[in-house]
């Protein structure tokens, strides 16, 4: 089956604030093989993420989408519901440590305008994440167009090497990578 992992890139902390941009990363694997990589870039902290993501997804040719957690490129977020419905390819939201709901709202009440947005989506699916075993330590996913038992069979097949789904792991190497080049030819502000 081949998947999709989408993730951004690195960007300095004077970024934030829609004052720099950084990248978002997908790969596509077919098993093991990277069969596509793509990128588009993002302000960082404006609401960009989402769509990049839907329309590199649209190039590729993944029956799977994984997604690392539902905040990109600062605290934008990614709807996986909405990823679904624009891609028809399901998608499963990996998320290594609970969230602290508390402190993100707090810190999206006093940066955004539309915070109430943002945080309806963070809640929504951190409040109804489940724990899933792995080798290596317990993970969080919550699965969006196919069922929980398909979703953990799905992610299990996917880490190979670490409790990260191989497409995410690639999109996070590609991801930073590209971004730290970015920053390094000043090419951080297009």
């Amino acid at each position: 089956m081949r998947v999709e992992g989408f993730d951004d890139g690195f960007f300095p902390v004077d970024f934030k604030g829609k004052k720099g941009t950084t990248v978002i990363a997908g790969v596509e694997l077919d098993g093991n093989v990277v069969t596509r990589i793509g990128y588009g870039t993002v302000m960082v902290d404006a609401r960009d993420s989402e769509r990049v993501v839907a329309v590199l997804s649209k190039l590729m040719r993944g029956e799977l989408v994984f997604l690392d957690g539902v905040t990109y490129s600062g605290f934008d977020v990614v709807d996986p519901e909405n990823v679904h419905s624009e891609t028809g390819k399901p998608v499963i939201v990996v998320q290594h440590y609970p969230l602290n709901l508390d402190r993100i709202r707090e810190a999206l009440v006093k940066h955004f305008p539309d915070w109430a947005e943002r945080f309806r989506v963070i809640n929504k699916v951190a409040s109804s994440m489940t724990y899933v075993e792995t080798p290596w330590k317990p993970v969080l996913i919550y699965p969006v167009g196919l069922s929980l038992d398909k979703a953990v069979e799905l992610y299990k097949k996917n880490c190979i090497y670490s409790p990260i789904p191989e497409a995410l792991r690639i999109a996070d190497m590609v991801a930073s990578n590209i971004s730290r080049v970015r920053l390094l030819n000043k090419d951080s502000f297009l």
